[in-house]
């Protein structure tokens, strides 16, 4: 059987007091210096420097890059906007086919640019990287506006 004896006779460092503020190192970094100019406000640029002029040439850039042609532009930005164009374009083409009032003939145009917008949209995202998460929406989003654009031709509608 073991005995367990106090540890009294042991030595323990004194406690620092909690309400002392500890003094600073004398080659360590003061926090509140830092902290201090970390919270202070950034000084105003005047309107006169180049970073003044900052917010009005990303404007123009901005307005610029609407200009774009669409070689210039990325594949992924490009295969956005095809997505977006052929998915506006199958609302419409659903909404027509819904719409009792009109007939077959008024909705061919609307078969045929859906066609036209999923071939662009499949070429586009042929381009994009496997790891681009747009690859595969817009690769589904292709055939699925391809088979329609199939099945209004083939006559499945009428």
């Amino acid at each position: 059987m073991t005995i367990i004896k106090p540890l009294d006779h042991l030595s323990q460092p004194a406690a620092p007091a909690r309400n002392q503020a500890a003094a600073p190192v004398p080659d360590g970094p003061d926090f509140a210096k830092i902290l201090a100019e970390r919270l202070a406000p950034p000084p105003p640029v005047p309107k006169n420097s180049a970073v003044g002029s900052v917010p009005s040439a990303l404007l123009e850039t901005q307005a610029l890059s609407a200009l774009l042609r669409p070689g210039l532009e990325s594949a992924s930005l490009q295969a956005r906007r095809q997505l977006t164009e052929t998915l506006d374009q199958m609302d419409r083409y659903a909404e027509a086919l819904g719409d009792q009032g009109r007939t077959l003939k008024d909705i061919a145009p609307l078969a045929d640019d859906l066609g036209q917008a999923a071939d662009r949209l499949s070429q586009l995202s042929s381009k994009l990287k496997e790891s681009d998460p747009l690859k595969g929406l817009s690769s589904e989003a292709a055939i699925l506006a391809t088979v329609e654009a199939m099945k209004f031709k083939r006559g499945d509608y009428v």
